[in-house]
């Protein structure tokens, strides 16, 4: 996951460290946005959308689905949505 496997520290002194190489803090970065992208990925798909399907009329679940999806959207692009 990490290109030089630096790992992410936490000390009292100075809080969290990693390595000085920008290519592992977007590895971390990235790896971070993948996760969220999966849990509102799952949200969406287990628990908005039947929803929705149930109870088209609904603006309420409505307008949530519409920001989540806009949610996963920007989260799976700064993921690298299949850009890496």
């Amino acid at each position: 996951m990490f290109p030089h496997l630096t790992p992410l520290i936490w000390t009292f002194k100075d809080g969290y460290m990693s390595s000085a190489d920008p290519t592992d803090w977007i590895a971390y970065e990235r790896s971070l946005f993948r996760t969220e992208f999966t849990c509102i990925s799952r949200l969406i798909a287990s628990t908005v959308a039947p929803h929705a399907a149930a109870r088209p009329d609904d603006r309420f679940v409505q307008y949530i689905l519409t920001q989540l999806r806009s949610i996963e959207s920007t989260l799976d692009l700064l993921a690298g949505g299949g850009n890496g």
